[in-house]
């Protein structure tokens, strides 16, 4: 009830900047509260996954027996994470570890690509859904390696617009930490050193004419 709650929220047009930024991270702080409670201890490992009209969940746990041969991918609709959890989960006392991915399909009205400032003056557009990844009742949440995420374009790419990879730290879009590994038209691979929020947003210069006005 409280995720298609914040759905009224997110659909709110507030032209108050600090609104929106408030907004947001309340959002992101219930949503991640909300789903902390889905995640049961578990010997070997265990998921639990939904999908609302607001957002999308998967919760990935795993316990001290897991045995993966392989880091497990994460999928919602527009978006996937590859994450080491049980190397997270071995530097934990209890050898257990649980990451939540979460893609919410509205957010780009609240956390906006306007809020990525950047020192050149260009038109910013939110490329993906915005995605958050945290690890959840985890003691040490120290990353054994970087995490990768694939960002399915929402929109067209325009072929002289460059793309960044950001996250929200509390009111803004920055990069720090965070690369383009590769990308095509349809999707584009993030490399992130730390878990958080994150988009993809594109700028592209602005029509030489609104330059010059």
């Amino acid at each position: 009830m409280v995720l298609n709650a914040s759905e009224k929220v997110l659909v709110s047009s507030s032209a108050d900047p600090n609104k929106l930024v408030s907004d947001g991270n309340r959002v992101l702080k219930a949503s991640e509260k909300l789903v902390s409670m889905l995640v049961k201890p578990t010997d070997t490992y265990a998921n639990v996954s939904f999908s609302l009209d607001t957002v999308e969940v998967q919760i990935f746990i795993v316990g001290p027996n897991a045995t993966l041969d392989k880091i497990p991918r994460l999928n919602t609709t527009n978006s996937s994470v590859d994450i080491d959890l049980i190397g997270i989960a071995k530097n934990n006392d209890d050898r257990s570890a649980a990451v939540a991915f979460m893609s919410y399909n509205t957010m780009e009205n609240l956390l906006k690509p306007d809020f990525f400032n950047t020192s050149d003056d260009t038109i910013k557009t939110m490329m993906s859904t915005v995605i958050s990844a945290t690890l959840l009742k985890t003691t040490n949440t120290k990353l054994t390696k970087p995490v990768n995420f694939t960002l399915k374009h929402i929109r067209e790419f325009e072929p002289d617009g460059s793309l960044s990879c950001v996250y929200w730290n509390i009111s803004e879009w920055i990069v720090d930490g965070c690369s383009v590994l590769e990308t095509n038209s349809s999707y584009t691979v993030c490399s992130c050193v730390h878990l958080s929020t994150f988009a993809l947003i594109m700028q592209t210069s602005r029509p030489s004419e609104v330059r010059e006005h």
